[in-house]
């Protein structure tokens, strides 16, 4: 039971009514209708929201967006995962010093290559990280810019080639051509296009010195005998610049007497008479200098007694169809030494070629169409100054008691080599 709010008369608990006042007895609720907010506030919490989600993404498209890493210099350290590379543009002596400067030289109107090394190592510890590097980047362009109006320089796209320099991430070949005597620069440019998005850029600048050519023939100083050349050679010592390059056109004499050449780098072209006599040494001919210049030997013959050295270098020596017969050893590289040899022969030597150098930068790795006969060893190969491949193609071994005595363990490429 209940009692009414008004009259006080005892109700049923569900009566809603009292019979005795007429009045109500449940209270009733008045509905109030939904508030909506004023179209101004909403838009401003709209414009709040759009804001901070704007400001959101903004924040991490800066983090991630991908970026430029360049310095203008040849070295650019790239983190990756949380690893630091070490890219630089480096010789092959230095692969974790970069080289921010390149050198190179000629005379006019010859054309002339080298190539650029690129090394990608782990920053800070001296340790080379091409392999893994690699696996980050989708491709790599190189180009050469600001060049003089006399110099003509071009350069390929990055190549690997492991085989010709151990431990490169790439290698640029740079070919180059001047048409007037004078200094140049340029500046070579090798960009990695990482999978990320990323682009790092390294600079190498390209110095270019194009000297003047002196040649000597029998007309212009006597050469018959090597005092002769002793003479001569003294001669352009004190008159022709360090810079120029030098070449000696022998006549087709015989010298008996030893030859040492430990001054400025020259070049000897040997030459043949009309019964077939070529120039010819008889006694040693000793190369000894520290510049890095190549000294150029060609078309002269090295005839020896069965023993002694034919030639014995330990600079950077390039023979072009010579001939060394009959010493105890045809050819000694050693030292501070790169010898190559292409289109010459060794016949009847104990030893034709023996590559003995603890040091050398290599000036080229093939010897090419070359000719062993009968020698004791034809080739020995006790030390090589790089690890770069020597290919032996198109050269032929014959008769020889032993081919290539290989002590160092040295890569040889003998797939075109000739062996009977």
């Amino acid at each position: 039971m209940k009692s009414c709010p008004h009259c006080g008369a005892s109700l049923q608990e569900e009566a809603s009514f009292c019979p005795y006042c007429a009045q109500a007895v449940n209270e009733r609720k008045e509905i109030q209708p939904p508030r909506h907010m004023p179209g101004r506030a909403l838009y401003s919490a709209l414009i709040v929201l759009v804001a901070t989600a704007a400001l959101a993404l903004l924040t991490f498209g800066v983090r991630s967006r991908p970026k430029v890493y360049d310095n203008g210099n040849a070295e650019v350290i790239y983190t990756s995962q949380g690893t630091k590379y070490q890219l630089c543009i480096a010789w092959a002596d230095y692969p974790f010093q970069p080289a921010h400067q390149r050198y190179a030289d000629g005379p006019t109107d010859e054309i002339y290559r080298y190539p650029a090394l690129l090394y990608a190592n782990l920053a800070d510890s001296e340790t080379y990280a091409d392999e893994e590097f690699l696996e980050l980047v989708d491709h790599m362009t190189a180009e050469v810019t600001g060049l003089d109006e006399e110099l003509q320089m071009t350069c390929a796209q990055p190549v690997r080639d492991t085989d010709y320099v151990p431990n490169t991430a790439a290698i640029v070949y740079v070919n180059y051509i001047a048409t007037a005597i004078g200094e140049y620069t340029a500046e070579l440019t090798i960009s990695l296009h990482m999978k990320n998005g990323d682009v790092i850029r390294l600079h190498q600048t390209q110095l270019v010195e194009i000297y003047a050519t002196h040649d000597y023939t029998a007309e212009d100083a006597p050469m018959d005998t090597v005092q002769d050349l002793e003479a001569l050679l003294k001669h352009i010592e004190e008159t022709v610049d360090q810079k120029d390059q030098v070449s000696i056109h022998l006549p087709p004499v015989t010298y008996t007497e030893k030859l040492v050449l430990d001054g400025r780098p020259v070049n000897l072209t040997g030459s043949r008479d009309e019964s077939g006599h070529r120039t010819t040494f008889t006694d040693t001919v000793q190369v000894d200098t520290k510049s890095g210049v190549v000294w150029f030997f060609e078309d002269i013959d090295f005839v020896g007694r069965g023993s002694g050295t034919g030639l014995s270098a330990s600079a950077r020596v390039y023979l072009t169809d010579c001939r060394f017969a009959g010493w105890d050893t045809g050819v000694l590289a050693h030292t501070n030494s790169w010898v190559v040899a292409h289109e010459s022969t060794f016949e009847d030597n104990g030893v034709g070629f023996h590559f003995n150098a603890e040091h050398g930068s290599p000036s080229d790795p093939r010897f090419l169409d070359d000719r062993f006969v009968n020698n004791g060893t034809a080739v020995l190969l006790e030390q090589v100054p790089n690890g770069t491949p020597l290919d032996f193609s198109g050269s032929q071994f014959e008769g020889n008691s032993q081919d290539i005595d290989n002590r160092c363990g040295q890569k040889l490429e003998l797939e075109g080599a000739v062996f009977k």
